[in-house]
């Protein structure tokens, strides 16, 4: 019923002298399939197709007498194959897991430059861009092939038609996975560090990109610990992995190959979405850490070491200075607490804001960072182990 009032509403209004003269001007001087020709006045209506326009047009013209063109001006034939050309497509889209799709085309100059020659010559203010129309009645066969949905805002695979080279390509959409992870083991990296073999994010990325057939990977989390700091505070992450084959895998089962690996531990794995990173990335909690701290001298009056908690200058670090630019940042201890150990050694618990570097506010770094406990103490002090405990997200940020 809505068709037959489409083709209803564009017969009358191709039929009007304006719009057959240049219809007829068209025919008159280029052969053209009934796609092209249609396509010439695909902005006069909707609800129809190019060629369901081109066929109303001919019949106005010349009733059922018009023949068309084994080979079309416009576009070389490019849509009496469009049903080889998609068919081609799905083949090779067996080999991914997808539910939205969107297709893309890459057209020859001379097939570009043939259809705005039409255009200039027509003189036509209703044509639409033979690409679309491409895009289009491909995504149309695809979808009636694979029962999966063209989707433009959210696909999961980008369908590439290079028709100037008969080639398709696939770009799939990044698959992204939130967790949180505690590190059980010193000495390696959150991620790539050309001095170390093995990351948190290679520990965690390589069931997924087993699973998902994926190119790459990226960790993006809520800060990172020190190399030679263990984490317990179930830092959140979010695993980005580029170009998977695969989307639908089991975060248990993934869940359950990491933590075999003793190293790292992850729990609360769910997919996620760039949104997600963007939050992870710019979320700035307070951190607590544990410090086992040993002292050049035995510890007097280790009350003092409370007038640590309040504002820190601290100027970038040396071990950092390579790679940090040399500025002071003015950071907050927020508590601190302690136990003896023995008279040189003491573990702290202390609390402070993002971007507090623990280890300088322990011994001063030469007079970097100020106060510090070994200042307030008059005692040189060493960080011996630093733990990451507790990471203090608020409820209203966690999903």
């Amino acid at each position: 019923m809505a068709e037959k009032k489409a083709a209803k509403d564009f017969e009358k209004k191709i039929s009007k002298p304006k719009m057959l003269k240049i219809a007829k001007n068209i025919l008159k001087n280029k052969k053209l399939c009934l796609n092209c020709l249609g396509r010439q006045f695909g902005m006069i209506s909707t609800g129809l197709t190019n060629r369901e326009r081109g066929i109303i047009i001919t019949k106005i013209l010349y009733k059922n007498s018009f023949k068309e063109p084994s080979k079309c001006d416009a576009c070389g034939g490019i849509f009496k194959n469009l049903g080889k050309i998609a068919e081609k497509a799905v083949k090779k889209l067996k080999d991914f897991e997808f539910e939205t799709f969107v297709v893309g085309t890459k057209l020859s100059d001379d097939i570009v430059m043939k259809e705005e020659s039409l255009w200039e010559y027509s003189d036509t203010d209703y044509a639409e861009p033979i690409k679309s129309e491409i895009n289009r009645e491909l995504g149309k066969l695809i979808e009636k092939k694979t029962h999966k949905k063209s989707n433009e805002e959210k696909p999961d695979i980008t369908i590439i038609f290079d028709l100037r080279k008969n080639e398709i390509f696939f770009e799939t959409a990044p698959l992204y996975i939130y967790g949180r992870y505690n590190k059980l083991v010193r000495g390696i990296p959150q991620t790539k560090w050309d001095m170390y073999k093995e990351t948190v994010e290679d520990i965690i990325a390589k069931p997924f990109m087993k699973a998902t057939r994926g190119k790459a990977h990226a960790l993006h989390a809520t800060g990172r610990e020190d190399i030679d700091a263990k984490c317990f505070a179930w830092r959140p992450f979010v695993l980005e992995i580029n170009q998977p084959k695969k989307r639908k895998i089991d975060l248990k089962k993934i869940a359950d190959e990491i933590n075999r690996s003793k190293k790292v531990v992850v729990k609360d794995l769910r997919f996620s979405d760039k949104k997600e990173v963007v939050e992870i990335k710019t979320k700035k909690p307070n951190k607590t850490y544990r410090v086992l701290v040993e002292f050049e001298k035995p510890v007097e009056n280790i009350e003092i070491v409370k007038k640590i908690i309040g504002v820190i200058d601290q100027r970038t670090p040396k071990r950092v200075l390579h790679r940090r630019a040399d500025k002071i940042r003015r950071k907050r201890v927020k508590n601190i607490r302690w136990k003896r150990i023995n008279d040189k050694k003491y573990e702290f618990e202390i609390t402070g804001e993002a971007g507090l570097y623990i280890k300088e506010l322990v011994s001063g770094d030469d007079g970097r960072t100020k106060p510090s406990i070994a200042e307030l103490l008059n005692n040189p002090a060493k960080v011996k182990e630093l733990d990451v405990i507790k990471i203090h997200i608020p409820d209203r940020l966690k999903r």
